[in-house]
């Protein structure tokens, strides 16, 4: 299945779901509404009103802030768990306690009082399917996301249909949405397991390192650094809901229980309108927007641009068609009693088309550092509706509300719009990437920064038992870069295969997967994809090493600084099989040193691995031959180019096998790599680039390193 029908099937899974979950709700609240007298109705829905708002708070966006963690962390994400969950259960006593509160001294209405007791656990269900639900999310099993979002109204239908038949009040209907929410809640901590054993299968975020990284270990948070990073999101969720309840609180403080009947049935069809861009944007779209902002994705900004003008196009035929079917479908669904409710409902479907655009244009801000911008609009947003509300019920009652909800989705949309046209594009004049990169080693979430314009090149030949672990140290650079080229150079052992398959594990079109006509070589393999990017920057290597995290933010932040260097390269360290190299220490920044022409000529201290160059020098992988063929390459770079070769101390890559002497390999074939120095050598005297004295000078040097290597390695071949 391609990206593209995946992508198509499970957004139809999640409209099926989202329709399939409004139509749930709504079916319980017109249940509701004709199973009780409207005032006992008015009742019912005021105190349910009471712990939708409070529910948010649970958590108090944790949820949501998973969703950004996993898009910039990845798999290292995990180390937010633990503390995540204490301070979700700390966050939910808080909650009921207050709920309580709320009953005995804010409610004057004594029945009003007893339901919302009754209901108490409903504080902790919304909380509770969202965090189940970012877990699949993550994992884009978008079924399972769709059936928890109607698992609660599921329930609660079957309720007020049982209550309906039985003839039982609306006190047996409190104490049944509470037990229905303590256990929906019960079973989401348990499906959320998973995040906290770091067992889930993420998407998008390549395979599960084999170890857990040493610096990931000594950042691990304590719930004040969890407070900082999650607060703009609850404060965004609050802001929501609060906007969402704030109309039918206002009707039911200055209207009537008959007005707060009147006006629940509107809110109750525009909240089932309002789960289609709901769902689409947060369920489908949230954690690649978080992967879009975090790798400088195109697509984020094509979203923003293409997302709003369907959005709003398709907010304006919803609010058609609901207007249209408002007055068959309210008497003949909630009854005759309710026919008051039509020309409410009828002026409200104006408010659909700002909010499908709001949910568009904020769900953007969400991303980057524009959430507490979100915020802002949305406080504009919740200020001007709550005054305006209150002016209309005292001055024109329900029909002066529905004013004043109109008005404050109009501001709202406008709000977003701007604002994020203004904060989106600015962001893409911040700091440069290099200044950023460096400085993200001590942030409290060491995430992808910007996308860099590196194309990594990674030549591939019977490799199929080390890529993933080279992939995989590509795709957890601090600063990640724009493309991965993997070219095939004739596998026999199956390779091929899994590169396809890798391919499809990662972001799309980030990987780019070229296959050689013939075996050619690693030099050949390598200027196949040198030939085949534009952009300005080219790293290597080599299928069976890998790089720690930091290599790219350290090395490329220091060209990027000082474009005049043509190339730049570092030692390598050894590890084992089984080390992962997230567990080396983190590097500390330090400027390279410049290699004299001297030092080049003596030995090749930049392997593949390596190196970091210009993509516009002229210097090239020499295709006929198989050994050696970089340090020509380098040499052509420094010697015939004239270009500025620059060495880093620290290794930031790493082998697996000894460099030279191993059993298997090219390193394996020390003589053919001796006899490609010295035919580098004499190919240099040849072309006039260094002299005779030169030539026999480093000539002899070479032998005498070949002697050197044969010695310490017991290989004389």
């Amino acid at each position: 299945m391609t990206p593209r029908i995946r992508d198509a099937w499970a957004a139809s899974v999640l409209m099926v779901g989202a329709l399939g979950s409004a139509g749930l709700a709504f079916g319980v609240q017109a249940a509701l509404a004709r199973s009780l007298s409207p005032s006992e109705y008015g009742r019912f829905a005021a105190a349910l009103a009471v712990v939708t708002i409070i529910a948010p708070a649970v958590g108090f966006g944790v949820p949501a802030f998973w969703l950004k963690a996993y898009g910039t962390e990845g798999w290292a994400a995990k180390r937010w768990m633990e503390v995540s969950m204490r301070f979700i259960a700390r966050s939910a006593l808080i909650c009921l306690v207050m709920a309580a509160l709320w009953a005995w001294f804010c409610t004057t209405d004594a029945g009003t009082r007893e339901l919302l007791l009754w209901m108490l656990p409903v504080v902790l269900v919304q909380g509770a399917i969202e965090m189940a639900s970012v877990k699949l999310q993550l994992e884009e099993k978008f079924g399972r996301v769709a059936m928890w979002q109607a698992l609660q109204h599921t329930g609660r239908l079957v309720l007020v249909m049982a209550c309906w038949q039985s003839a039982a009040g609306s006190e047996a209907l409190a104490l049944g949405f509470g037990c229905i929410g303590a256990i929906v809640t019960l079973g989401a901590w348990r499906s959320v397991s998973a995040l906290r054993r770091g067992t889930a299968d993420l998407v998008g975020h390549g395979f599960k390192p084999a170890a857990e990284g040493a610096r990931e270990n000594r950042q691990t948070p304590q719930i004040a650094e969890l407070w900082r990073n999650v607060m703009p999101f609850g404060v965004s969720s609050l802001l929501f809901y609060a906007y969402g309840q704030s109309g039918l609180l206002i009707v039911s403080h200055l209207g009537t229980p008959r007005d707060v009947a009147v006006y629940s049935v509107a809110v109750t069809i525009l909240t089932a309108l309002y789960l289609l861009p709901t769902v689409l944007f947060q369920k489908l779209l949230m954690p690649r927007l978080h992967r879009w902002a975090a790798s400088g994705d195109e697509r984020l900004e094509r979203l923003f641009r293409d997302g709003n003008k369907w959005m709003f196009a398709l907010g304006v035929a919803v609010a058609g068609i609901s207007a249209l079917l408002a007055p068959i479908g309210i008497p003949l669904v909630f009854g005759g009693q309710y026919e008051q409710s039509v020309s409410v409902v009828v002026l409200m479907t104006l408010c659909t088309p700002f909010r499908f655009l709001t949910v568009s244009a904020s769900s953007v801000m969400t991303t980057h550092d524009l959430l507490q911008v979100r915020n802002r609009c949305a406080a504009a947003a919740l200020l001007f509706s709550v005054v305006a509300g209150i002016i209309g019920v005292s001055a024109a009652g329900i029909v002066g509300a529905v004013v004043a909800s109109v008005a404050g989705e109009v501001v709202w949309a406008a709000l977003s719009i701007l604002c994020t046209r203004h904060f989106l594009f600015r962001s893409r004049h911040g700091p440069t990437p290099g200044a950023e990169a460096q400085g993200s080693a001590d942030s409290a979430l060491p995430s992808v920064l910007k996308q860099i314009p590196v194309s990594v090149i990674i030549p591939c030949f019977n490799c199929r038992s080390t890529i993933e672990r080279a992939i995989q140290s590509v795709f957890e650079q601090t600063c990640r870069p724009q493309e991965l080229i993997l070219v095939d150079d004739c596998s026999t052992d199956g390779t091929r295969e899994i590169l396809r398959e890798l391919v499809q594990t990662y972001p799309s079109n980030w990987i780019r997967l070229l296959l050689q006509p013939r075996n050619a070589g690693p030099g050949a393999a390598r200027n196949a994809a040198w030939a085949a990017t534009n952009l300005p920057y080219i790293a290597f290597l080599d299928s069976d090493d890998s790089w720690h995290p930091a290599k790219m933010a350290i090395q490329y932040g220091w060209m990027h600084a000082h474009p005049d260097a043509a190339i730049t390269g570092h030692p390598v360290a050894l590890l084992g099989p089984d080390d992962h190299p997230a567990s080396r220490p983190w590097p500390d920044v330090v400027a390279p040193r410049h290699m004299a022409r001297r030092r080049i000529l003596f030995s090749n201290r930049f392997t593949p691995s390596s190196i970091v160059m210009r993509a516009d020098v002229r210097g090239r992988f020499d295709e006929t031959k198989r050994h050696a063929e970089d340090y020509y390459m380098l040499l052509e770079v420094v010697l015939v180019d004239g270009g500025e070769a620059y060495l880093f101390p620290r290794p930031l890559s790493y082998v697996y096998k000894a460099q030279f002497g191993a059993q298997t390999g090219l390193s394996a074939q020390l003589w053919k790599i001796q006899k490609g120095e010295q035919d580098n050598y004499l190919r240099l005297r040849r072309r006039g680039v260094i002299g005779r004295g030169e030539w026999l000078c480093f000539s002899l040097l070479s032998a005498a390193k070949y002697l050197r290597r044969c010695v310490l390695s017991r290989r004389f071949t």
